[in-house]
């Protein structure tokens, strides 16, 4: 597989994919797709097709690891190769290493890792923007508005980067709105497995060349009770 395989990927878990990578002496070809499309979803469906598009027919499976992203994925087109990607509805789960897991956090919980801190479309990012468009006291009173529902902060400890100092930068922004903060234990799980092959049907879809994602899969990616997996 190593010869035909390659991967699509977004920059958020930049350091998680290389720090497994590195671990499995795995060599495949990495396109980074801006994390900062999550905020549009269909600028992201159609960069991560081109990118799908762009790759060469000698790779014949392309590894993509994403979440399902806010049905970002619904109608992308296998063409030539394989589509593999996880199960899950976006990356939270890929950094704590199942839908299970995610799911005993609850809705009340904001997650951030280092790669998400520091992508364009992260809430820690937002408060600047949101201060010069509407002013501070009014950008305040927005964010908190919007972080309304949530009792705690989690700073994801996946073993790829500085905890101490993302947890300092997090306490900041968190200090804003009253909300605590604590670091709980990543895993890699999903990365490895997604890179090892032999894809479980239950946590992995497999989009043979020349089919397509559909709706069902997005819905079943989203199946857990809080809209993640």
């Amino acid at each position: 597989m190593e010869h035909d395989t390659c991967i699509i990927a977004c920059e958020t878990l930049r350091q998680e994919l290389l720090a497994v990578m590195e671990h499995r002496g795995c060599a495949y070809p990495v396109v980074w797709i801006d994390a900062g499309k999550h905020a549009h979803p269909e600028k992201l469906r159609i960069s991560v097709q081109q990118a799908i598009d762009n790759v060469p027919p000698s790779y014949k499976t392309i590894l993509i690891l994403f979440g399902f992203c806010g049905n970002a994925f619904v109608d992308m087109e296998a063409r030539r190769h394989s589509l593999v990607l996880p199960r899950v509805a976006d990356c939270i789960p890929i950094f704590i290493g199942s839908r299970k897991e995610r799911e005993s956090y609850g809705s009340g919980t904001y997650f951030f890792t280092e790669g998400y801190i520091n992508s364009g479309g992260s809430i820690v990012s937002d408060t600047a923007r949101f201060y010069r468009s509407y002013g501070e006291k009014r950008g305040l009173s927005i964010l908190k508005r919007m972080m309304g529902h949530y009792k705690d902060f989690a700073v994801i400890d996946t073993g790829t980067f500085d905890v101490a100092e993302v947890r300092a930068r997090v306490e900041d922004f968190a200090g804003l709105l009253n909300i605590p903060v604590k670091v709980i234990p990543g895993s890699l799980r999903i990365i490895d497995a997604l890179l090892a092959g032999g894809w479980q049907d239950d946590e992995f879809l497999v989009v043979e060349p020349g089919g397509r994602i559909t709706f069902e899969d997005s819905i079943r990616a989203a199946g857990g009770p809080y809209g993640e997996v």
